[in-house]
């Protein structure tokens, strides 16, 4: 199974975000950006099981700048 997170700019917007896709009936978590760049964000991405198009549209519409996805491989 591929496994993907959420990057975001900072570890505020992940707890946010993370709250927020939860409160929406997501399973999602917090973990440990296994390839962190630089200019990349923070070096933690929102993990979320099935993972859709609506997880980035609530994330965006809620003022939490999504800067892209990472593959997680067997992190979690």
């Amino acid at each position: 199974m591929n496994k993907k997170g959420i990057k975001v700019a900072s570890v505020t917007y992940a707890m946010k975000g993370r709250d927020l896709l939860q409160k929406n009936g997501y399973k999602a978590y917090l973990t440990r950006n296994p390839s962190p760049e630089e200019d990349e964000g923070c070096g933690y991405v929102i993990y979320v099981n099935d993972i859709d198009k609506r997880c980035f549209s609530l994330l965006n519409k809620n003022g939490i700048k999504v800067l892209g996805t990472v593959d997680l491989g067997d992190v979690l």
